[in-house]
Order: structure tokens, then sequence, then C-alpha cells
């Protein structure tokens, strides 16, 4: 069964990774874990343009979807895709926000050592679709992302 609006919300603010999904310029896909925050309808994330290929990919306008996964029984998940953007607004604010997510105390190290980074972004994405599961609520007949989801071609 799909996760209720606060069940996803509740789902999405806890630190787990996204597992974040680009084509590259020649077709290939590419996935990568990335810390992440979701606020105001958007997922946000940081990323290297030079130093990673995701933040090269979404600079040339690849495609992106997202895969986010508990790790523990019930298994649940939230599966997004949509049009990501390197967004320069706030950078420095979205780095700190992404980075205490994971720990206060690390995500303060790590913010020290990222802001030096001149390649170092955050990424944006809308999603166009959200698919949510929660394997806990037993119905394995609505269990079927592929229908509720749009043509991935």
């Amino acid at each position: 069964m799909p996760m209720s609006d606060q069940e996803k919300e509740e789902f999405l603010a806890a630190p787990r990774l996204a597992h974040f999904a680009t084509v590259s310029a020649d077709g290939k896909p590419r996935v990568r874990p990335l810390w992440y925050v979701y606020a105001d309808g958007a997922f946000w994330f940081t990323t290297r343009l030079e130093a990673r290929w995701t933040g090269a990919d979404v600079a040339a306008g690849s495609p992106a979807a997202i895969s986010i996964g508990s790790e523990d029984r019930p298994y649940r998940a939230v599966v997004a895709r949509g049009p990501a953007q390197v967004w320069e607004e706030d950078r420095e604010a979205w780095l700190e926000r992404i980075a205490v997510k994971y720990g206060e105390q690390e995500g303060r190290r790590w913010l020290a050592v990222a802001l030096g980074e001149p390649d170092r972004v955050v990424l944006r994405m809308v999603p166009d679709s959200v698919v949510t599961w929660d394997y806990g609520k037993g119905d394995s007949r609505h269990q079927t992302a592929r229908r509720r989801m749009p043509d991935w071609t």
C-alpha cells in the first residue's frame, strides 16, 4: 500500500541515502548514493560538478530518478523522477541543512571541507512522479509501482 503524505514526510526525514540515477552523454546509466533533504516538495542533494559524474550529468541536462528505501522490514520506499538542476541560491544554507541531517557533529566537519571545494554544488529535483510503498501494510495487490508510473522511455 502507498504511504500517506504524513508517512512519506516522516520516512523522508530519516537519514537514509538516496540512490540518484542519471544518464551519461553516451546513454549509459549511472547511479550514486547521495545525502539529501526533502523540503517544500523538492529533493535537495549535494555533489560536485567536476569530481563527480552526477553533477556533470545534471549540468548537461540528464534526466534523473531516485530511489530511497528502508533497510529493515517491513520494507518501505520512495521512488521519484523528474528534472534536476544545479541550484545556486542559498548554496551554503542548503549544504548545511543536508549535512546536519546525517549527524550534527559529522555534518559540520564535512561542511567545513565541502565549502572549500570550488565545484561543490546543490542539486534540486522537483519530481514529476512519486511512488511510495509500505510492505508492512499487507496488501501486495497494490504494490505494482510500474502500473502507477508513466512510461520511462
